[in-house]
């Protein structure tokens, strides 16, 4: 980036005025009399746009060559692809016909996907549409969204082995289904404000930073999403035995549910009021938790080896992996919010407590 001093100087009775450097105007096709556009940014610089003002960025179309692309799932990540960086027309193709695997993943590929539909098709070609309207989703709704499925998902999946939850294990499936549909529209928002500062504004996107601090949530609450389904894949044919747990296994999975639920309700009440106080201490307990989940794994492994492990143990094994995974990805979105607090260095901070060293530097 190249950086130039101009004098600011006086036109005519009122108006001030600055000149264009003479090489940025000649590459970008500017005479006497174009048209440029002025903007003013959250941060009080100045843009300077060329040509008309255009409120949303035009609508971008993409071509898929079927007949380039054989991989398992390759045309679900193309569409998914093109969808996120803001294609509002994708086409797919094929010199030949289109095979019914590849039709097949087409239609999964758009079911999964909020606001595309199939508009035309034929033997060789699919022509898919986007009619969400990108205003009508603000980032803050999404991403709280994102987060009462994931504890939703977290309360059936613990819930159930604690003896407390009523409902169906396979519901948590079907919730990570709408959990990755949500992951991918806040993804394309993102990316849509990254690229139109009028966006951004509408959709509540008023700091540039928080771009990549949203992006790092949101990812998070997808993964989040994923270990719960798998834990209810993996805990599935245990309850389908017919033989509950034990008291024993329920009482420690109910104290992990009660310790990891604190977690998740700091971190994410930090993250949407930007609680500095908050956000420590879900660290602090997380950091907490580990160590005592690491701690119980090292007493499950020394029964194993003196030939005492019960299907209790078995089962209590397969879950403490993942509220570990879990406490830790809450772990990081309250170092973002760590972060967001202290981008603002006069903002006052609670007396007596040191807030932990934030990583995310580059947010």
């Amino acid at each position: 980036m190249e950086l130039e001093s101009r004098k600011v100087q006086k036109l005519g009775y009122s108006s001030l005025g600055v000149s264009l450097p003479k090489a940025w105007a000649e590459s970008n096709g500017i005479l006497p009399g174009s048209v440029v556009n002025l903007s003013i940014e959250d941060d009080g610089t100045l843009r300077v746009r060329v040509g008309p003002f255009e409120e949303y960025p035009s609508a971008a179309e993409a071509t898929i060559d079927a007949d380039d692309w054989t991989g398992p799932e390759t045309l679900t990540r193309l569409i998914t692809g093109d969808y996120i960086v803001g294609c509002n027309t994708i086409k797919v193709r094929s010199r030949d016909e289109l095979s019914p695997a590849q039709l097949q993943e087409i239609h999964e590929a758009v079911r999964g996907l909020t606001g595309l539909t199939i508009v035309n098709q034929g033997p060789r070609f699919v022509t898919i549409e986007n009619f969400v309207e990108p205003t009508r989703f603000p980032i803050d709704g999404l991403l709280r969204r994102l987060h009462y499925l994931t504890s939703r998902m977290e309360k059936l999946a613990l819930g159930v082995l604690a003896g407390e939850a009523v409902g169906r294990i396979e519901e948590v499936a079907r919730m990570e289904v709408e959990v990755d549909r949500l992951y991918w529209l806040v993804v394309r928002q993102l990316l849509l404000a990254a690229q139109n500062r009028t966006v951004a504004a509408k959709i509540g996107v008023t700091e540039p930073r928080h771009l990549l601090g949203n992006r790092v949530a949101s990812v998070t609450l997808e993964n989040i999403g994923d270990l719960w389904e798998e834990l209810a894949t993996e805990i599935g044919p245990l309850l389908r035995s017919g033989r509950p747990p034990s008291r024993e296994f329920a009482k420690t999975v109910t104290g992990l549910k009660a310790r990891l639920e604190k977690i998740i309700e700091l971190t994410m009440t930090s993250f949407f009021a930007s609680d500095l106080e908050k956000a420590n201490e879900a660290l602090d307990l997380q950091s907490t938790l580990v160590r005592d989940l690491h701690q119980l794994a090292a007493s499950i492994g020394n029964d194993n080896r003196e030939s005492k492990r019960s299907s209790s143990s078995n089962a209590l094994s397969l879950v403490l992996r993942p509220i570990e995974h879990v406490s830790k990805y809450y772990g990081t979105i309250a170092q973002v919010t760590i972060n967001r607090v202290l981008e603002t260095p006069l903002r006052p901070r609670p007396a007596g407590r040191e807030a932990a060293a934030p990583i995310e530097a580059a947010e």
